[in-house]
């Protein structure tokens, strides 16, 4: 039964009671319907209460979905920009030399940094995408530079994720 149910019942025995005579009712009847009353107004209370912590809840999880839409679009908008701002990867030697240093760095490439897209450099970057789980297509996008940048400086090769790295020598 829904609580306006139980109240409408408490309402109808009272209202009974009344029509026949309050005269007849046993006192103690009449002092269990008042307890009946008295327990739905409780309950419907706490209910009401329940329903404003729902409807809170609600309100809150929709803000902080809103603030996690927001924050995944400005980082889009910031990884979007900041490729786009920079010349294009495999456009000249010396964007291909930053991308060999990168993939050095990270312990994906072995060969010299000359500038050049051969078989070699391009194998690193698809071992780098399949190592960091990209698509695996040999071309630095936007995704695979986000990643791949963080080993420019070098500082970073100590956490390469390359596992046959982890055991050659380094000196």
């Amino acid at each position: 039964m829904g609580r306006s149910s139980y109240a409408y019942l408490a309402i109808a025995i009272v209202a009974a009671f009344f029509v026949a005579g309050c005269e007849t009712v046993p006192k103690k009847f009449r002092e269990e319907v008042s307890g009946i009353s008295s327990k739905v107004d409780t309950l419907e209370s706490r209910v009401e209460g329940v329903e404003s912590k729902q409807a809170e809840v609600e309100r809150t999880t929709s803000q902080q979905a809103q603030a996690l839409e927001e924050i995944k679009a400005e980082k889009e908008r910031v990884i979007k920009t900041n490729f786009e701002a920079r010349p294009k990867h495999g456009k000249s030697r010396e964007h291909m030399k930053e991308i060999q240093v990168c993939l050095k760095n990270a312990g994906f490439y072995k060969g010299e940094v000359d500038g050049v897209k051969g078989k070699g450099t391009k194998r690193a970057i698809k071992e780098f995408q399949t190592a960091n789980g990209l698509k695996s297509d040999g071309k630095v996008g936007p995704k695979t530079w986000e990643l791949l940048s963080k080993y420019a400086s070098g500082s970073a090769a100590a956490s390469a994720v390359n596992p046959a790295a982890e055991g050659a020598d380094t000196k």
